[in-house]
């Protein structure tokens, strides 16, 4: 189990990143890229606490 919250707690951080980056990348292709691989992360979060019962 605290595989999985070190998980969620990695892929968080990870999706932050990226919403981060996508806020401040200056062309749109790039904004878009960060967008998605921060929505991919969310994806994977909700996923995983899904699957754990805690």
């Amino acid at each position: 189990m605290s595989d999985n919250n070190h998980l969620i707690q990695v892929k968080t951080a990870l999706a932050e990143k990226y919403e981060r980056l996508s806020r401040s990348a200056k062309s749109d292709p790039k904004t878009r890229q960060f967008a998605t691989r921060a929505l991919r992360y969310r994806r994977q979060v909700a996923q995983l606490q899904h699957e754990s019962p805690s």
